[in-house]
């Protein structure tokens, strides 16, 4: 089985029938007919449910299609690095509401001058995902999350705050144990950080809003629906004088920035030099 057998199945698949993908693939459709053919008799199994209009993939067919995405593409990333490199190329991904970290970190740096960079953003779990299937070389994400397929070097701890207008947030709230009957707002991650915490403060919470972004829980708060509770480096992006804010001190609630590899790769010389610089801001 060879990366052109893959690119057949995957346009087979995707056109929905042989004839549409042969068009695309610019050839006879009976050749294609027979490359798909062969593959399943290499392979010992049958790939497509025959007598069907429109393709339908056995269980077999839906597991080399989702290995044939990851293939073609770690083959096209391949051929891209190979020709990118007399101009290095650092591929890292970061949260979005991190994002902020990593300009400061390289302005620092002049060892990395002659290094170009890709970002890209996404939740931790995305970042992660995009780190194991070789998209990115490091990510930038924030705990918690799952450790233990992962080489993980935490950089920076981050207290979490409040964010409120003055009618609802006051100075002296530097306890989570100060905010029983009040109306939060959580960012979904970590709904069940906060809410566990505040159980075993012997209270149930009230959230009134939940969402995907610490950036938006920050609007909401803007608009005197709730109080935020965000990690304080999301603060940077929002330096609104109308805002109140609060900085917890509760120990548990404090989230860890952490560097993410993949476990037991060698890392090159610019890479290391990137996580050096991490951990010498974080002395500095």
């Amino acid at each position: 089985m060879d990366i052109k057998q893959m690119i057949y199945f995957k346009t087979i698949v995707e056109e929905g029938t042989i004839s549409r993908a042969a068009k695309t693939l610019h050839m006879a459709q009976p050749p294609l007919s027979m490359q798909l053919k062969q593959l399943e008799e290499e392979l010992g199994v049958t790939l497509i449910k025959r007598g069907h209009r429109k393709i339908e993939l056995t269980q077999a067919g839906k597991v080399l299609y989702k290995r044939s995405l990851q293939m073609i593409s770690l083959n096209e990333m391949t051929f891209h690095e190979i020709q990118d490199m007399q101009n290095e190329v650092l591929r890292i991904g970061i949260t979005s509401s991190n994002s902020n970290i990593l300009p400061s970190c390289l302005a620092q740096n002049q060892n990395l001058a002659h290094v170009s960079f890709r970002i890209y953003e996404g939740s931790t779990y995305e970042i992660i995902d995009l780190l194991m299937t070789h998209h990115i070389d490091l990510g930038i994400v924030r705990t918690p999350f799952d450790q233990s397929q992962l080489h993980c070097q935490a950089f920076l701890k981050d207290p979490m705050v409040a964010v409120g207008i003055p009618e609802l947030l006051h100075s002296n709230m530097t306890h989570m144990s100060d905010y029983q009957n009040k109306p939060l707002i959580i960012h979904q991650r970590y709904l069940s950080l906060i809410t566990d915490y505040c159980l075993n403060l012997h209270f149930h919470p009230y959230i009134k809003i939940t969402c995907d972004d610490s950036r938006t829980s920050l609007q909401w708060a803007q608009a005197g629906l709730g109080i935020a509770i965000v990690p304080q480096n999301i603060l940077t992006f929002y330096p609104d004088s109308k805002l109140n804010h609060v900085i917890l001190e509760d120990e548990v609630l404090k989230t860890d920035l952490t560097l993410i590899t993949r476990p037991h790769e060698v890392l090159n010389a610019s890479l290391q030099t990137l996580i050096e610089s991490f951990a010498n801001q974080q002395k500095g």
